[in-house]
């Protein structure tokens, strides 16, 4: 009896440490959960304001009627963006995957969108490799960028068109190629192998690109966004 009454009192005392681990455990769970909740809101409400810089489905459709937009951000936020703007009769537009994912990226999207703004509508620049070449000197300086070994190097892969509304195309493609659908056949423009951004080595220009659109072609800009995933397949 005196055994058995030991082992019970051990096992209620066993019990009881347990409850206060449970109840430990649980209002840890809740703090957790409401730090969560309080990052996730402040994330999505990041979310409204990138999105609210982002040119319009129908400020696009107004210029480029035939067009579509995939934008489907895995982290809420997102380092990939697309941007267009017009100026004396021509018509800019991007696909931009900046590095970084979620909100890292996102920053780094808000001040690349800031730099192509500033290049065509202030500056007057209209061939896309030029304006490339500008806002990677104007992201360097601002992110305080060197070519030293084990620096940061922090810029985007893009694609960049102006187009004057009729049969001419002009464009410049950093890492991401465009890509021509023509007669049925896929043609893509091999991109150069340096980011808008800084770069170890010679900052050396862009190329620029033309080409003769006929009715029918469909051309594509993408980032790598979606093959760049990770976790598995």
């Amino acid at each position: 009896l005196a055994m058995v009454l030991i082992f019970a009192i051990f096992i209620f005392n066993r019990l009881q440490v347990t409850q206060r681990q449970k109840k430990v455990i649980e209002e840890q769970k809740e703090m957790v959960e409401e730090q969560k909740k309080d990052i996730t809101d402040s994330i999505q409400y990041a979310e409204n304001i990138q999105r609210a810089l982002l040119p319009t489905i129908e400020s696009i459709n107004a210029v480029l009627p035939d067009s579509f937009v995939l934008f489907k951000p895995k982290d809420i936020v997102s380092g990939d963006f697309y941007w267009m703007a017009e100026k004396e009769g021509r018509v800019y537009f991007a696909a931009c995957d900046c590095t970084g994912h979620g909100v890292p990226g996102a920053f780094m999207s808000m001040l690349i969108k800031a730099l192509l703004d500033e290049a065509v509508n202030q500056r007057g620049l209209t061939k896309p490799n030029e304006i490339f070449y500008e806002v990677r000197k104007d992201v360097i300086e601002a992110l305080k960028q060197s070519a030293e070994v084990g620096t940061q190097k922090d810029g985007m892969d893009a694609v960049l068109c102006a187009w004057d509304g009729n049969g001419t195309l002009e464009y410049a493609c950093a890492y991401n190629p465009l890509v021509l659908l023509r007669d049925g056949e896929l043609q893509q423009t091999k991109a150069d192998k340096q980011p808008v951004g800084i770069l170890t080595g010679a900052q050396k220009p862009f190329t620029h690109h033309e080409l003769q659109l006929q009715k029918g072609d469909a051309i594509y800009l993408f980032s790598d966004g979606y093959p760049d995933q990770f976790g598995g397949p």
